[in-house]
């Protein structure tokens, strides 16, 4: 019986610790009702500048792992050889874009930024892993797309998305976003991000865009588990003594 017992520790430990290691949270989710044209394919919004979202993510981790997007490319490659795209998060810890209004803070300590990836025309899905990233329950994810002017045929943008399924529940019904972007008109100064919306009517598509975001445990919450599989190990070994 003891060792069963021993053998029972030890398969519990090797059985929980793959899943509690690959695990990851959806902590926000807007990818499942994306805002469609009149013919039916993804809406985008170009822009020649930096600009992306506020989310506010469901409870769960705050160890970002990895996010996803959709993004449409209006170019010529052969006009266009360098463009490519640079994502960023921010916690939002800077100065109220409007004073009177205490969610407003603007986009301001960088947590994280991608290398430049190439782009590639027409709709593509991006998936890219994070470096476990630390993030508060509020963050502003955003792209920059390089190497075009971000006119018609020389330009790529976000697909919009509305509303978020994945999210915490925000006043005045919203859920994970507000229905503003964030934008930044000068890449050198800190302080130039502004809201912008495309209208709060009924059928005006709403500032948010087609995103998931992942989260994994904190590295507390690993150490907490290690320490928990040892004293399995540890009482599989005493038992079969």
């Amino acid at each position: 019986m003891q060792a069963m017992t021993a053998r029972l520790g030890r398969f519990v430990v090797l059985a929980v610790l793959p899943a509690f290691w690959s695990h990851a949270d959806v902590v926000y989710d807007n990818t499942l009702h994306p805002t469609l044209d009149k013919a039916g394919n993804g809406l985008f919004y170009r822009f020649s500048h930096e600009y992306g979202d506020d989310i506010n993510l469901a409870p769960g981790y705050r160890d970002i792992s990895r996010i996803s997007f959709e993004y449409y490319g209006d170019f010529d490659p052969t006009k266009a050889p360098g463009a490519n795209l640079t994502v960023r998060i921010y916690d939002n810890d800077g100065p109220k874009a409007i004073a009177s209004v205490s969610t407003s803070q603007m986009p301001s300590t960088l947590l994280w930024e991608s290398d430049k990836v190439p782009l590639l025309t027409g709709y593509s899905f991006i998936t890219m892993d994070v470096p476990e990233v630390m993030v508060r329950d509020r963050l502003t994810w955003t792209v920059e797309f390089g190497g075009l002017t971000g006119a018609v045929g020389n330009s790529a943008g976000l697909i919009l998305a509305d509303p978020a399924t994945v999210g915490a529940p925000l006043a005045n019904g919203r859920f994970g976003s507000y229905w503003d972007a964030w934008i930044k008109s000068d890449p050198n100064n800190a302080t130039s991000w502004s809201l912008i919306n495309f209208g709060f009517g009924a059928n005006d598509p709403k500032a948010n865009f087609y995103v998931r975001i992942e989260a994994v445990p904190e590295p507390a919450t690993w150490a907490l588990m290690a320490g928990g599989a040892g004293l399995l190990l540890a009482f599989g070994r005493r038992a079969k003594h």
